[in-house]
């Protein structure tokens, strides 16, 4: 037969197993506490580190816009200069880019335009050019 006596536990033993349950729990809920503790200052260290972060990129990028408002305060006026004849139109840009087309529909590349000159002939309804000092052609004004 076996002894029964070794399994039993008194009740003092209890009480003492309980108070040293309670303090190992004490002790843990401690531990817990003093971790959320840290968890929360490293997560207001964090939150305070990306609002400086994005202050300085705000006030870096309200410099960057500053700084291109007044690059395009500073620009030359858009300039448009236009060819009237009898009853016809054009501005020069169009014309431009009308010998530059001609230029490119005959096979050439618009990267090799080097130089362009055109000179305008309203009478004829008319611009003559010479791209690269190579080419000639001619395109009608209106």
């Amino acid at each position: 037969m076996v002894n029964n006596d070794a399994t039993k536990v008194t009740p003092a033993k209890k009480e003492t197993l309980k108070a040293e349950a309670a303090k190992v729990v004490a002790k843990a809920e401690t531990k817990v506490s003093e971790t959320e503790k840290k968890a929360e200052e490293k997560a207001a260290t964090v939150k305070k580190a990306v609002a400086e972060k994005k202050a300085t990129t705000t006030k870096a990028a309200k410099k960057v816009v500053k700084t291109a408002k007044k690059a395009v305060a500073k620009a030359e006026p858009a300039e448009q200069v236009f060819l009237q004849y009898e009853d016809g139109e054009a501005t020069i840009a169009d014309i431009t880019n009308k010998v530059k087309e001609q230029f490119v529909s005959e096979g050439h590349r618009a990267s090799n335009i080097k130089s362009v000159r055109i000179y305008l002939k309203p009478e004829e309804r008319a611009a003559y050019y010479v791209i690269n000092d190579k080419n000639a052609g001619r395109v009608d004004l209106f």
